[in-house]
């Protein structure tokens, strides 16, 4: 009787106990469960909430929750949980930042270059966004909870818990495994929503595990004699670049790569002020081409990335950035294409004000056959914008020095032919402009940072303007192309703000439109139809008697008109007239993104 008494008293002793351990993994289970779905809520924010009514979301939201517990259910380890929380909030927050600008998770090999964010701080935290706090305070929150509890400070392993926990994930492997057998395996499955509408549910449908897992996945993929005959098979199909007809070809070419800059800013009046009225004037002549609705097709290289289009006509690769994972890769290029016709006579350089190991420009740009780079170091910031705890060289100051090295004969030859890539920075987000560079200003009907934007664009005009009329005077423009183009679109996730607000209605594009111009052109004219970034390679080999070497890129040239003006942009997008358009020649376009992966990838051109 009393052995009795004493086992029930032991048994109701415990059950305090383990009911405490019970509510421990309710919410720490909870809690990370619940950050997978506000990180899957945030990035639909931006995109589109079709994941919402996938049954993967939550499937796999609950798997990842339920390996994460591991430590606690088997070992008990619950610090270890919560630093697991901490970690996770992180990486979320992180994915999410990039999302904004990139529209993909980070890729894997991404993780390992954080020291290149230090030169972007401003545009890092342009990406924060107030709903990011819920991921912290989430944990704060069930930390709060978790002192109240009356659960022990020591916890015991519970055989019972850990084979529901078994059972559990077991189920859900299954069920998830079993549906990725069934549509062909996790590969084709994600490959599968790369298309304009779902491209950005992957994420939030498999986690971010799942997109890490197959940035592993094609990494790990071998060139095969089979991706050969598909990459052979596009570029058969695709058309040849005709000879140019004109006579007057330019021998030099000034390539100027003006950060951020779109078209609705040009030829614009706002609150009776002219947004860009030097290049105004400059669209006006009759030997300019001007061709306003060029698509940004940049992804996670953002500048990188226009280089490659400009200088190679090859598209961004598929995840990860081309000058970091494959900056030994064989590139045909602009610069190889003007040594091929002029010999060692003709040179190539590059002028940033940006440092040389800033997106691997010290090692790409001379796999792209430049000749020199001129980087940070080469200039005096004598004209600093940008946030005053990391100023950087404004348009301004850089134009201005960089001719100062062309009339000094620094990086130019009158005997050859010569080739300048010049990079601009003063675009760059936030678009912090000082108060004594500003010559427009605007009303409150604008956003601020709209405001900011277009100042600095019309800073970045004067600095153009002046360029060129240098270039005038010294008797450098009369055998020069000149082109001038934005990198990539601007705004990012700021574009609907500013197109709904008061000001911005009806200014701003809503489509990721960047300008293209070229003065000094043997024949000017104004194109109004789509092109994308990728076509402007072409038109250069085109424009300067290039068209006999031998690559010449995925684009088209603009100056063949009868090629029908389509572009998409990395999101599988579709931009133009597509009506007189057939679906091959669409399938086509799309392909180009896959046949230029492989290209870099595997180093094509060197097979």
């Amino acid at each position: 009787m009393s052995e009795h008494r004493v086992i029930r008293k032991l048994s109701s002793s415990s059950s305090p106990s383990v009911k405490g351990q019970h509510a421990l993994l309710y919410l720490l289970g909870g809690l990370l469960f619940f950050k997978f779905l506000w990180f899957d809520f945030c990035w639909c924010l931006t995109s589109t909430f079709r994941p919402f009514s996938s049954p993967e979301t939550y499937l796999y939201a609950a798997l990842a929750m339920l390996i994460l517990l591991f430590p606690l259910v088997v070992w008990r380890m619950e610090r270890t949980t919560w630093v697991t929380a901490i970690l996770l909030d992180i990486l979320l927050v992180c994915n999410l930042m990039y999302f904004r600008t990139y529209y993909t998770a980070i890729p894997l090999d991404s993780y390992w270059l954080v020291g290149n964010l230090k030169d972007f701080t401003d545009s890092v935290w342009g990406s924060f966004r107030i709903t990011d706090l819920v991921f912290p305070l989430s944990t704060v929150a069930a930390a709060i909870a978790r002192r109240r509890m009356k659960s022990p400070a020591t916890l015991s392993r519970s055989m019972k818990e850990i084979r529901v926990y078994a059972l559990l994930t077991g189920g859900f492997v299954l069920i998830t495994g079993s549906m990725l057998w069934l549509q062909g395996g996790f590969k084709k499955v994600y490959e599968a929503l790369q298309d304009s509408y779902t491209h950005t549910c992957g994420t939030p449908m498999y986690t971010v595990f799942g997109s890490i897992c197959y940035d592993y996945m094609r990494d790990s993929e071998t060139y095969t004699p089979e991706v050969g005959i598909h990459i052979e098979d596009w570029l058969r199909q695709h058309p040849p670049i005709s000879a140019h007809t004109d006579t007057t070809t330019r021998i030099h070419c000034i390539v100027i790569l003006a950060e951020s800059l779109e078209s609705w800013v040009l030829e614009q009046t706002v609150e009776g002020q002219e947004l860009t009225p030097c290049l105004n004037r400059l669209l006006k002549d009759s030997t300019t081409i001007y061709a306003p609705y060029v698509v940004s097709q940049v992804k996670g290289g953002r500048s990188i990335d226009a280089q490659l289009m400009v200088n190679t006509g090859l598209l961004p690769i598929d995840n990860g950035v081309y000058s970091l994972k494959y900056p030994h890769s064989t590139y045909p290029s602009l610069a190889r294409a003007m040594k091929q016709k002029y010999g060692s006579s003709a040179k190539a350089y590059t002028l940033t004000g940006d440092k040389p190991m800033v997106w691997n420009q010290s090692v790409i740009e001379p796999a792209f056959g430049y000749d020199g780079l001129l980087s940070k170091a080469d200039f005096v910031n004598d004209e600093p914008v940008g946030p005053r705890y990391r100023p950087q060289i404004g348009d301004g100051a850089l134009m201005r020095q960089i001719a100062d090295k062309i009339r000094r004969r620094k990086v130019w030859d009158d005997n050859g032919q010569m080739l300048l890539q010049c990079v601009t920075y003063s675009g760059h987000f936030p678009f912090v402009l000082p108060e004594r560079l500003r010559q427009v200003t605007f009303s409150d009907r604008f956003p601020p940072r709209m405001r900011d934007y277009m100042m600095t664009a019309n800073y970045t005009d004067r600095a153009l303007g002046q360029f060129v009329e240098q270039l005038r005077t010294d008797g450098i423009y009369e055998h020069t192309l000149i082109v001038i183009t934005g990198d990539h679109e601007g705004l990012v996730d700021m574009r609907s703000e500013w197109c709904a607000s008061e000001g911005g209605h009806g200014l701003v594009s809503e489509d990721p439109m960047v300008p293209l111009i070229i003065l000094n052109a043997p024949k000017g004219m104004r194109y109004e139809q789509v092109m994308g970034q990728i076509d402007i390679y072409p038109t250069l080999l085109q424009l300067l008697g290039l068209t006999d070497y031998a690559w010449q890129g995925l684009g088209l040239s603009i100056i063949d008109t009868n090629n029908k003006r389509v572009a998409i942009d990395a999101q599988g997008n579709i931009y133009g007239e597509t009506g007189h358009v057939s679906e091959k020649e669409i399938r086509h376009l799309k392909d180009a993104w896959k046949v230029s992966d492989a290209i870099i990838r595997y180093d094509y051109f060197a097979r």
